[in-house]
Formats: C-alpha cells, sequence, structure tokens
C-alpha cells in the first residue's frame, strides 16, 4: 500500500478486532484506501473521522447527497476570514471598520452556502467559535 508524504492513516478495527479498515488524509483528502466496507458505512466512518480529526472542518453537511466540508479561517496578517468548501475558496468573510458589522463576499459561487449558513458563521465568529485577528 502506498502512502505519500504529508499522509496520515487511521486503522478502525471491526468488533471482531481482527477485521481492519483504513483510511488516509492526505492534504485534507479523505478517502478508504484498505478493507471491504458497505458504501453506507464506509461514508458514515469517513464522517465520523473528518469531523474529529480534521482540524480545518469547521462544519459538515450534505448538499444534494454531496459531502460539504467547510473551512473558515482568518487570515493570517489580514482582516477577514477566508470560506472553503472541499478545499475550495469560495468567499471571504469581513469585519467593517467603520459598523463593525460582518459581511460576505462571494468569489465563487457554492449553492451550499445558503443565507442561513452564512449568518451562522457570522454567529460563530461573533462568539469566538471561529476565531479571528
Amino acid at each position: 500500500m502506498h502512502r505519500s508524504i504529508g499522509s496520515s492513516d487511521y486503522t478502525l478495527y471491526d468488533k471482531n478486532g481482527v477485521s481492519i479498515y483504513i483510511f488516509r488524509n492526505t492534504m485534507g483528502n479523505w478517502e478508504h484506501a484498505y478493507g471491504k466496507l458497505a458504501d453506507d458505512v464506509r461514508e458514515a466512518c469517513l464522517d465520523a473521522l473528518i469531523l474529529r480529526f480534521d482540524r480545518n472542518c469547521t462544519e459538515m453537511f450534505y448538499y444534494k447527497g454531496e459531502r460539504q466540508v467547510v473551512d473558515i479561517s482568518f487570515a493570517a496578517g489580514g482582516s477577514s476570514w477566508h470560506v472553503l468548501v472541499n478545499r475550495y475558496h469560495k468567499g471571504s468573510i469581513k469585519l467593517s471598520d467603520m459598523t463593525m458589522e460582518l459581511a460576505y463576499s462571494e468569489h465563487n459561487r457554492c449553492e451550499a452556502l445558503t443565507c442561513e449558513r452564512i449568518e451562522k458563521y457570522f454567529r460563530w465568529i461573533r462568539e469566538g467559535k471561529i476565531k479571528g485577528g
């Protein structure tokens, strides 16, 4: 089994303690690498691993049957938060110096990022659940 630099393997054992399943995270790209699992079980395991071990996962949800992993992080030395969905930059959230209000600037269209979700991220920033400058 080939493992590239910058990847981490996560080994899960069946309840019999013998069967093993290996999942791999390579720079934020999660995959099932070894062991036979039903599709729904494999996806449930990936969801659990992402939620538990992916430090860049602010939120995970499904949209039209596709897993959406949202990463919101403050730009070092900047004045905004970058919003990434499945590792692709979708927009930024900026705090206005004048009004102290948060605003979202969409850079790449993403149907999954609804107004309600963006408002939730604003609330999380205000509450300190998403760190910033």
